[in-house]
């Protein structure tokens, strides 16, 4: 292989490496989305820090379409942290195949 094949699969590996990750992280963000109570919310560590500080057990949030939902704070919670962590552990399993991929 010259010189010059070699240098242009190295960039064409590196230009999907990227291209992947973008769509990776994509669909891992639309994969935090979680239906609730008739809502759908998109999980982040934002939300899960404002259930946690909130001190009612019910409250009413916006969900992704703009509508008020009535929300058991604590179930809501551990549903929100639960969630987040899966899709996390999934991301991280999916980045780490495209990291391999990439070097082989």
């Amino acid at each position: 292989m010259s010189d010059l094949e070699q240098i242009t699969n190295e960039i064409r590996l590196a230009t999907d490496y990227q291209v992947n990750k973008r769509i990776l992280r994509e669909k891992i963000q639309t994969d935090l989305q979680v239906p609730y109570n008739g809502g759908l919310f998109k999980v982040s560590p934002e939300l899960i820090a404002f259930l946690n500080s909130w001190d009612t057990d019910e409250l009413f949030l916006e969900d992704t379409y703009q509508n008020p939902i009535k929300i058991n704070r604590a179930e809501f919670l551990t549903l929100s942290k639960q969630h987040y962590q899966m899709v996390m552990n999934s991301w991280h399993i999916q980045h780490d195949n495209l990291k391999h991929t990439r070097k082989v």
